[in-house]
């Protein structure tokens, strides 16, 4: 049954990734792209290769943006570091691990995890292997340090807090997952008071990072159904700490904001998703798992706009860049929706395959992590600014 059931996830998972095949007959296939006037003009500020990104796995990729240095890995074990101005690379470590969570990058150290069911630190100057520490099964959540402990999460819903030094295990707790989950697992959020994070059990916790001991927790869905997949509400989507507010999101369940220091629901509203939310300004923007990109008012959980032009298009979490909200879909286009009314404003093609890592920003450039190891970089202005 245990094998059956992670069979199963990992078909699920890819079809709500881009990976699966679509029927005509069934209502399943991915609408067609609308014709708009736009508004706005994309450019490409650079681009590079950065290996073979996910080689087609269902595995959680993206870039880490550091100072002036952007971060990526590929599943066959190479890591890269380029200069985030103008894409020139800087190094390439070719570690031959089988990477299937990464990467990201804070105090100096780049954490991975891989299929083996490893926790793997380089130094982000030149991708010299620091340590590595096994846990007990593969790991799909991206590990996060805040420079004294690493945090990563295990598919059997162990979650690990490391010694960011030299990988030594300094607590653990244990989520049993239930039968039938996603193939993922929330990226941890890690500061210095905490540690928070999403389980498959459709629950978000916060520890004590010195001790593991937990400080609160809130259940953001509540199984509902008579079938195992009816009643999947797995939390994917990594915790987001804006202020004192936390946002989280579960599949088949709800969108939330939450105290930081209690996790009290400030508000909630229904969602299904379980990719990554962006928030700018007072608006939090999440990808709903049919692909209806939505925009909640981040005070009050009020929904502001939803675009529903793009259903079964197999959307990635959303990014901000300046005036606009990005996703990527399964055939390799960014779409750019105005902030304000979620209406169209540019379209850029830059794969003839799936976006479904998690994109960056630093303001004024979106950096984008192609499922095929194409990395780009890209800008956007105003048609009228422009004018």
């Amino acid at each position: 049954m245990r094998l059956r059931a992670l069979a199963l996830c990992g078909l699920l998972l890819s079809t709500m990734s881009g990976c699966a095949l679509f029927s005509k007959e069934d209502g399943t296939e991915p609408v067609d792209l609308v014709e708009f006037e736009p508004s706005a003009k994309v450019d490409v500020v650079w681009r590079s290769g950065a290996g073979d990104g996910t080689d087609g796995a269902v595995v959680k990729l993206q870039p880490a943006l550091d100072g002036d240095r952007l971060y990526t890995a590929d599943t066959d074990g190479e890591v890269y570091a380029f200069n985030r101005e103008n894409g020139k690379r800087l190094w390439r470590v070719k570690t031959r691990d089988p990477i299937t969570a990464g990467i990201s990058s804070n105090q100096g150290i780049l954490l991975y995890g891989t299929g083996q069911g490893e926790v793997v630190a380089l130094s982000n100057e030149n991708g010299e292997e620091l340590w590595r520490t096994m846990l007990t099964s593969e790991v799909l959540s991206v590990p996060q340090t805040n420079g004294r402990i690493a945090v990563a999460q295990s598919m059997d819903g162990q979650l690990y807090a490391l010694n960011a030094e030299n990988g030594e295990r300094l607590w653990r707790y244990d989520s049993p997952p239930p039968v039938l989950t996603l193939r993922g697992a929330a990226t941890p959020l890690v500061t210095d008071s905490a540690v928070i994070v999403g389980f498959a059990t459709g629950k978000v916790m916060a520890f004590n990072p010195n001790n593991g001991l937990v400080l609160w927790e809130r259940r953001v869905a509540l199984p509902q159904g008579r079938s195992e997949i009816e009643r999947m509400v797995d939390v994917d989507a990594a915790p987001l700490l804006v202020d004192d507010v936390i946002y989280t999101a579960s599949f088949q369940g709800n969108v939330m904001a939450l105290s930081r220091n209690s996790g009290r629901a400030i508000w909630t509203q229904e969602a299904s998703t379980h990719r990554d939310l962006a928030v700018a300004g007072r608006t939090l923007y999440l990808s709903q798992a049919d692909s209806v990109v939505c925009a909640y008012s981040t005070s009050t959980g009020e929904i502001r706009w939803e675009n529903d032009q793009m259903l079964r298009r197999h959307l990635n979490g959303p990014q901000v860049l300046g005036d606009y909200v990005v996703v990527g879909d399964y055939d390799g286009y960014l779409h750019f929706l105005n902030r304000s009314d979620g209406e169209f404003a540019a379209r850029k093609r830059i794969d003839r395959g799936s976006i479904s890592g998690t994109m960056v920003s630093n303001g004024d450039t979106l950096y984008v992590l192609a499922d095929s190891g194409r990395l780009v970089a890209l800008r956007i202005e105003s048609i009228n600014d422009e004018e």
